[in-house]
């Protein structure tokens, strides 16, 4: 089976923030075909925390 290399970069399709240090290649466990690995986007968790952060901290002072 001939062999090549490709080369791509990855990006985070919500954000566009670039994700090449936040995935990996290896092969696919159960068919040993190549694939790509890629960690969740630490930009969108942030976006996503801060207005729960938020509303934690109203709730807190409710709370007292």
């Amino acid at each position: 089976m001939p062999s090549f290399d490709v080369e791509f970069e990855v990006f985070c399709g919500t954000c566009g923030a670039g994700l090449c240090n936040q995935s990996d290649t290896r092969k696919s466990r159960t068919r040993g075909e190549n694939q790509v690995t890629v960690e969740v986007c630490q930009n969108c968790i942030e976006k996503a925390e801060t207005p729960l952060r938020e509303r934690i901290e109203e709730l807190e002072q409710l709370l007292e």
